[in-house]
């Protein structure tokens, strides 16, 4: 998926949530998650230390998680599709697994934002 490809699907999820059509968004940020984690793993594979031998076998996965996960914070669309996953299973009524998505987003949290203003959101 390309980045024009990328950016209509998610305008088109933000869409569908604020039509209400919250299975439908719900859909399409999993299907934008996903294509984001074979993108870190493309990356993971590719860097110096990747943590792959020479056929792309994973042989240190700490190594290797450790670089998709540079991946997922190099911006912040990992962390804006979680806590939209979130936000749609939260309005879902679906408030126990939505808090398991915002913790995660919360890992991706650029680092000059500031998660104290997000865990309001968990006391609810």
């Amino acid at each position: 998926m390309n980045v024009q490809e990328f950016q209509d699907n998610f305008n088109k999820a933000l869409l569908h949530k604020k039509e209400s059509r919250l299975a439908d968004s719900l859909k399409l940020h999993q299907e934008l998650y996903t294509q984001l984690l074979k993108e870190a793993s493309d990356y993971a594979k590719c860097v110096d230390s990747s943590g792959t031998d020479d056929d792309g076998i994973v042989i240190d996965t700490e190594q290797f998680y450790n670089n998709a996960d540079e991946y997922l914070r190099s911006d912040n669309q990992a962390c804006i599709l979680l806590n939209n996953i979130c936000i749609i299973l939260a309005e879902a009524g679906k408030k126990i697994v939505a808090r398991e998505f915002f913790i995660e987003a919360v890992k991706y949290l650029p680092d000059d934002d500031d998660a104290s203003t997000h865990e309001i959101w968990m006391e609810k």
